[in-house]
Parts: structure tokens; sequence; C-alpha cells
């Protein structure tokens, strides 16, 4: 009886055995999501004799990279993708236009752990919200030092662009002899109910008086400014818009004769598709300056370098002379289409320098623009 016992015994213990080994395994616990790595502010120990873009592409190759996410505003796309993957054909250069939703997306993205661009490019009050909420870090830039024209003592971005301010006209309704040499030739009444003006060149004010002296380091004295404009405003009767394509869409179709502040971003891409507009050829102008930067978690650490640094090498500028915009290179400010065309109006750019324009200084401005010169609420 016993053995008897013993053998069924047995059994069960073969049996639970056989079904535990043929029971389907269990599905993993998830693994926990890896934290996001930061681009570092210079590539590894280079081998003997590795060339630092050389070092780069070792890296990436190594950590499987095979895109690049490139965020930016008004990007006319092609040549840079272009000459960026003909150069890196192992790369796929992603690039997106966010347009004014670059900054809050990414402000938000970044609070709720999303890391999605590798490089960005923005005007520079926006690379100062972005880089006071924490999202940019500190790199290097070693095609572009912060010696060259206009650019900020830290490392945080590089000023590679301006859009520049600038009245633009109609050419087939504004007669030559009427063309704006001056900003004070918008304080004509021939220009009433003939023109329009944008609620979004606030910024452009800190520009205008720095011209005027009147951007310190103790401040802005806005009286000046605020006096002309509004006189201007009061003199012209414009239309109200709002952004800068939309109301150089109705002087190029010849709904108004011209627009008090237009950007060159706009403005030039019209130009070049053949548009009947121009800019009037003032003698000195300031502009909104455009920075690259390197996020703090970019997804391809290592493919964001390479581009960065191509964006901010010679090689790089002469791809994206198709972009509207002034460049700052100082082998290239001579050569580019933008800097050629401003050049040959006569128009010299003048730069704000960062230190005289802080983070607050930029709502102040907008607000003052909106609700004391145009006269909205």
């Amino acid at each position: 009886m016993e053995k008897k016992w013993h053998s069924v015994l047995a059994l069960v213990v073969v049996t639970g055995l056989l079904l535990s080994a043929c029971a389907a395994p269990k599905s993993p616990a998830p693994a926990p999501a890896p934290a996001p790595s930061s681009a570092a502010a210079t590539p590894a120990a280079p081998k003997p004799g590795a060339t630092r873009e050389q070092q780069l592409i070792e890296a990436i190759k190594a950590a499987g990279e095979k895109e690049v996410v490139f965020w930016t505003l008004s990007w006319y796309s092609g040549p840079v993708e272009q000459a960026f993957e003909a150069k890196y054909p192992f790369l796929k250069l992603k690039a997106v236009d966010m347009s004014a939703e670059l900054e809050p997306r990414l402000v938000e993205e970044y609070k709720a752990g999303r890391y999605n661009p590798d490089v960005v490019m923005v005007p520079l009050y926006r690379a100062v919200r972005l880089q006071s909420a924490g999202i940019l870090q500190e790199y290097p830039f070693p095609n572009w030092p912060n010696t060259w024209p206009g650019q900020p003592k830290h490392n945080f971005w590089r000023n590679t662009q301006d859009s520049l301010r600038l009245p633009m006209y109609n050419t087939d309704r504004v007669a030559p002899a009427d063309v704006p040499k001056s900003w004070q030739d918008l304080d004509n009444a021939k220009w009433r109910g003939r023109s329009i003006i944008s609620t979004s060149a606030g910024s452009w004010i800190i520009g205008y008086a720095y011209e005027l002296g009147d951007l310190t380091k103790e401040g802005a004295k806005w009286d000046r400014t605020v006096s002309f404009w509004k006189k201007v405003v009061e003199t012209t009767r414009p239309r109200v818009g709002t952004g800068f394509k939309g109301p150089l869409d109705l002087v190029v179709v010849g709904d108004v004769d011209i627009m008090l502040v237009s950007a060159a971003t706009t403005g030039l891409y019209n130009i070049r598709r053949g548009a009947p507009v121009d800019f009037a050829p003032l003698k000195t102008t300031t502009a909104d300056p455009w920075s690259v930067a390197l996020p703090k978690f970019p997804p391809h650490p290592n493919a964001a370098q390479l581009l960065i640094d191509f964006l901010t090498s010679e090689e790089g500028v002469i791809a994206a002379d198709i972009f509207p915009n002034p460049t700052r290179h100082p082998n290239m400010m001579k050569k580019a289409i933008a800097n050629q065309y401003y050049a040959g109006k006569g128009t010299q750019i003048i730069y704000v320098p960062d230190e005289l324009a802080p983070e607050a200084m930029y709502p102040e401005a907008d607000n003052i623009w909106i609700r004391d010169v145009i006269g909205r609420r």
C-alpha cells in the first residue's frame, strides 16, 4: 500500500512539472522608461587624427541614430535638408515648421517628460524664454564663436540670422517719389487709409528705442518711441492686422498700399516669387535675431550635434541661403542673397546687445505697442 502511494505521489509531481514546463511564459514586467540622454557639451576625446565630425559620425552609427529632428518657425524647406542628407546619407533630417506654437508646445512637452526636437531655431526672445524654462543646454558652437557679430556672452544659443523690420509697399500703387526713405516719412497724411499695421510688431520697438539711444543698462525709455509711433497711427489711421503674412498679403493684392512695419521673412519670400512688393530703402534698421540652440534632452544626441555644427558652418549657411533672412556669418555677410539685397538698398542692420534687451522687456514692449501705440486694450 505504501509503495502504491509513493507511485501515485511521484506521478502527481511529474505531471505538475510537465504542465508547468508547457505553460505559456509570463509576460515580463514593462521596463521603466530610460532617462533622457543629454548631448554632451563636447564629444568624447577623439581617436588620434579623428576630427570632431568623424567622432560624431562614429558615435551616431554606434548608437544606431537614423534621423535628426529640427524644429523652427517659417521654414522654407528643401535646400538645407538636401545638402545635409547628401553629406550624411545615413541620417534623415526632419525639419518641422512649428509656427508660433513651437515655444509653448516645447515647454509643455518638457513638463510632461516628452522630448521631440534635437535642434531648435527661434527668434531671440523665444530663445530667452526657453532658456529661462530650463529647456536649453550650453554648447560650444565650434563653427560659430560668440565673438562674431551680435552674439551673447553665454553658450546657450547663437544668433545666426535676422528678421528685419522695414516698411513694405506695393510697387504698382506707390510711385517711386513717394517711397519712404526713413521711418519719419511714415508720418504723412498721404498714407491715410492706404496703410496697415500689425499688432505683432511689438518686440521691434525695442530696436527702434535702441536706435534713438533710449535703451540703456538701466532700462528702456519709451517716451520718444511711443510718441512718434502714436503720431504715425493718428496720422495714417491704418488698418490693423495680426501676424506678418496676413497683412502683407493685403499689400500684395493691392487692398492697401503699404505695411508700416513688415518682417523680412515674409517680405523677401514674396519678392522672390515675383509679387509686386518691395521694402522701403531705409539707411538703418534693427531686427529680431534668430537663434539656433540645443535642447537639454535631444532624442538623437550625437546627430543633434552634427546638425547644429552643420547649420552653423559656412556650408550650412550657403545651403540655407534660400531662407529669406540675412545671415550673421562673417564670411557670408557679403555673399548671401538676403544680405546682398539689403546692402543693395543701402540698408545697414543694427544689432541690439542682449544685455540691453532682457526677457521682461519683450512682453513690456508688446503691451506698449498694442495698448499705447495701436490703441487696442
